[in-house]
């Protein structure tokens, strides 16, 4: 009570001033924190975050295959092997080994002829 009333008595100009704030350091100090920030974006992408949270460079999508809005076959890299996998919205079911593995250009240029059939029918990508 007795701060309110000390309040009470001083000028209401002395109130309206709030402290003084410097710019320039204000300046500074916003752009080491949006620095930072994108410094450790960078890092984050740089080193593909999977493999910082654990993940492993031995599983790799080689080829995919829309076959509908939500199902489609995957092509996947393990270690060495490659398998055929078919993804729904419901489950993922391998198909199996493939024999012979897919070179990445064959995978591309499978999928790039398979997605001129499609534009010439009419169809629209679902990619």
């Amino acid at each position: 009570m007795r701060l309110l009333s000390i309040l009470l008595l001083l000028p209401a100009s002395v109130l309206a001033q709030g402290p003084e704030v410097r710019w320039d350091s204000w300046a500074l100090s916003s752009m080491l924190v949006i620095g930072v920030i994108l410094v450790l974006g960078w890092l984050l992408r740089r080193l593909r975050g999977a493999s910082l949270l654990g993940g492993s460079r031995q599983l790799n999508i080689v080829a995919s295959l829309a076959l509908g809005q939500r199902e489609r076959l995957l092509v996947v890299q393990v270690g060495e092997e490659q398998w055929l996998l078919g993804v729904t919205a419901q489950q993922i079911s391998g198909l199996g080994k493939l024999e012979q593995p897919l070179a990445p250009e064959q995978a591309t240029s499978l999928l790039s002829k398979q997605r001129a059939r499609r534009t010439e029918r009419g169809g629209h990508e679902s990619s």
